[in-house]
C-alpha cells in the first residue's frame, strides 16, 4: 500500500508541476500548435502506376484504365476499356512528350497510328493556387491500416469550364478522386487505385517494335493532351496541370463521341459546424484494393531460416481466405455525407451509432430541391420512438419509429467485387486497404441495388452506393470516424423532452430511417 501511495503522490507531483514549469509547458504547446504546417499544394511522385475509373452523373460513360506516369521522360501511357452510351470501346495511347508524338496501339493487329502531339507535359499534383477545403480520414484513425488522412483540394479549370474538388493523401501527395461538373454529362467522378510509386514495366513506356515504321501523318492537326484522352486528361492535364496549354473538357468527350469510343448511406461530406458554401465533395469510389503483404528482409536470415520463412509464407497464402462479409465496430461515432444522382439532395451529418443499444443519433443539414434543411435526430429502435429535437425552441417532436435496427455490415449475401487499395501500397500511410461489395436487398415498393465500401481491416465504413426506382443512385460516405462513443449523453434525450407526446397524424405514413432523408 504504501508503494502504491507513493506513485499516487509521484503523479500527482508530475501533474502540479510549478508554475515556471507550465508556462514552459504553455508556451511549447503554442508554439507547436502555431508552427504545425497547414497542408501546402504538392506534387506527385514522379513515377507512378495505378488505375482508375471515371463514371458520369447522367450515367452516359464509365470506363476503366491502366496508367503509367513518367514525369522525369515526360511519357504517359494508358490503356482503357469503357461503355459510352451502351457501346464499349477500347483505348491504347502512348503519349511522348519530349519527342511531341503520340501512338495509337492495337496490339491485338499489330497497328499503329502516329500523330503529332501539342500541350505541355501534365505534371501531376495539387497546383499552387488550389484553395484547401479539408483534411479528413477515411476509415478511422482508431488503429493502424484502419484509415487513411487526405487533403481536398479546389480550384478552376481553365478557360473558365467550372470547378474541380480534388483529393489526394496526406503523405504522398497519392491522387485518390476528383469531381468536376460539366453541363453535358453533370458530376464526372474519377476514382483512383492500386497506385505504386515507380513504373514495374518500363518497356510499356516505348513504342512497340511494329510502331517502328508508322510514319507521321503531317497534314493531320496536331493532337493535344485532351482530345485523345479521356478521363486520365481530365484528372492529370486539366485538374493537376491547369496551367497546361490544352482544350476544354467537353471537348474531350465530344472527341471520344466523334470516335466512337465509349444498413446506411454514404458519399460525400461536409462539418454540419461549416458554413453551406464549405460543402466538400469527397466521392471515394468503391472498386479498388489489393492485399499488402508484409515484406520481410528475408536476405538478412540464414538459409535454413529463409527455408523456414518461405514455407511459413507459401502455407498462409494458401490458406488465405477471401475478404468474407463483415460487421462494423458496435459503437461508432463519425460524419457521413448524402448525395444523389439527380442533385436534388445534398446532406452532411454527424453520427452517433450504438448496436448494443440500438440507438442512432444524428445531426444533419443539406439541401433538398434547391431549399435547404437542418434536423436533429435520436432514434430508439428498441423503444420505436423518434425525437426530433431543437435546442434553439428546447422543442421535442416525438413519433413512433417502424423499423427494425439494421447494424452497419455488409450482408451475408453480399458478392464481393474487388480489393484495392485507395492511394498507393508504397509507403506508410500513403494507402487504405478496402473492400467493395454489392447486392440486392428486397423494399415494400421493389428491389433496391447497393455497392458498399468498407476496410478490409476494422470493416469500417467507407461508401456506399444505393439504388431504387424511386431514388436513382444514392451515393453516401463515411469520415473522420472513430470507434467508441465520443459523447454517450447525446444518446439519451434531453430533459426538454420528457413531457413529448407521440406526434402521429391519422393518415401519417410512419418514420423509418431512410425516410428522414
Amino acid at each position: 500500500m504504501g508503494s502504491l501511495t507513493s506513485l499516487f503522490c509521484l503523479q500527482r507531483k508530475v501533474y502540479l508541476p510549478s508554475d515556471s514549469m507550465r508556462a514552459l509547458v504553455l508556451f511549447v504547446c503554442l508554439a507547436v500548435g502555431c508552427l504545425a504546417p497547414r497542408p501546402q499544394p504538392c506534387t506527385s511522385p514522379p513515377l507512378l502506376t495505378g488505375r482508375f475509373s471515371v463514371s458520369t452523373q447522367n450515367e452516359k460513360l464509365w470506363s476503366y484504365a491502366k496508367y503509367l506516369y513518367d514525369a522525369m521522360g515526360q511519357r504517359i501511357r494508358f490503356m482503357e476499356i469503357g461503355n459510352y452510351e451502351n457501346k464499349t470501346f477500347t483505348h491504347d495511347v502512348l503519349m511522348l512528350y519530349k519527342e511531341a508524338v503520340m501512338y495509337e496501339i492495337n496490339d491485338h493487329d499489330r497497328t499503329c497510328k502516329k500523330s503529332p502531339l501539342k500541350a505541355d507535359f501534365p505534371t501531376m499534383g495539387i497546383p499552387k493556387d488550389a484553395t484547401l477545403l479539408d483534411q479528413y480520414v477515411v476509415g478511422t484513425s482508431s488503429g493502424p491500416g484502419k484509415g487513411l488522412l487526405v487533403n481536398t483540394w479546389t480550384g478552376e479549370l481553365p478557360e473558365k469550364a467550372g470547378k474541380y474538388i480534388s483529393t489526394v493523401t496526406e503523405f504522398g501527395c497519392i491522387p485518390v478522386s476528383i469531381l468536376y461538373k460539366t453541363d453535358q454529362y453533370g458530376w464526372i467522378v474519377l476514382s483512383y487505385f492500386n497506385n505504386v510509386i515507380g513504373i514495374p514495366d518500363p518497356s510499356h513506356l516505348n513504342p512497340p517494335d511494329f510502331c517502328q515504321d508508322a510514319e507521321m501523318n503531317s497534314e493531320e492537326e496536331p493532337a493535344d493532351f485532351l482530345s485523345h484522352l479521356s478521363p486520365f486528361c481530365s484528372r492529370y492535364c486539366v485538374l493537376l496541370a491547369p496551367d497546361a496549354r490544352s482544350r476544354s473538357m467537353l471537348h474531350t468527350y465530344a472527341t471520344i463521341i466523334r470516335k466512337g469510343v465509349k444498413g446506411w448511406i454514404e458519399n460525400l461530406a461536409v462539418d454540419p459546424d461549416q458554413e453551406p458554401h464549405q460543402l466538400v465533395y469527397k466521392e471515394v469510389s468503391a472498386l479498388r484494393q489489393q492485399h499488402i503483404c508484409l515484406q520481410w528482409k528475408v536476405y538478412l536470415l540464414s538459409d535454413s531460416m529463409r527455408a523456414l520463412v518461405l514455407f511459413v509464407c507459401l502455407a498462409v497464402g494458401c490458406l488465405a481466405q477471401k475478404p468474407q462479409p463483415c460487421t462494423s465496430p458496435p459503437l461508432l461515432t463519425g460524419r457521413f455525407s448524402v448525395a444523389t444522382a439527380s442533385g436534388k439532395l445534398m446532406a452532411y451529418a454527424k453520427y452517433m451509432y450504438d448496436a448494443l443499444g440500438q440507438r442512432i443519433r444524428f445531426k444533419e443539414f443539406g439541401s433538398y430541391n434547391n431549399k435547404t434543411f437542418q434536423i436533429e435526430a435520436l432514434l430508439l429502435f428498441r423503444q420505436g420512438v423518434m425525437y426530433k429535437i431543437n435546442y434553439r425552441n428546447r422543442t421535442c417532436c416525438k413519433k413512433s419509429l417502424y423499423a427494425n435496427f439494421h447494424p452497419l455490415e455488409i450482408p451475408q449475401n453480399s458478392t464481393l467485387l474487388a480489393q484495392v487499395v485507395l492511394g498507393s501500397s508504397s509507403g506508410p500511410g500513403q494507402g487504405l486497404l478496402v473492400n467493395t461489395w454489392a447486392g440486392e436487398v428486397q423494399m415494400k415498393k421493389g428491389t433496391a441495388q447497393y455497392m458498399s465500401t468498407v476496410t478490409e481491416f476494422g470493416c469500417i465504413p467507407v461508401s456506399t452506393l444505393f439504388h431504387t426506382s424511386r431514388s436513382g443512385w444514392v451515393m453516401t460516405s463515411f469520415f473522420n470516424n472513430v470507434i467508441g462513443l465520443v459523447d454517450p449523453q447525446k444518446l439519451i434525450p434531453p430533459d426538454f423532452c420528457k413531457g413529448a407526446q407521440l406526434e402521429e397524424e391519422k393518415d401519417e405514413e410512419p418514420e423509418t430511417f431512410f425516410s428522414l432523408f
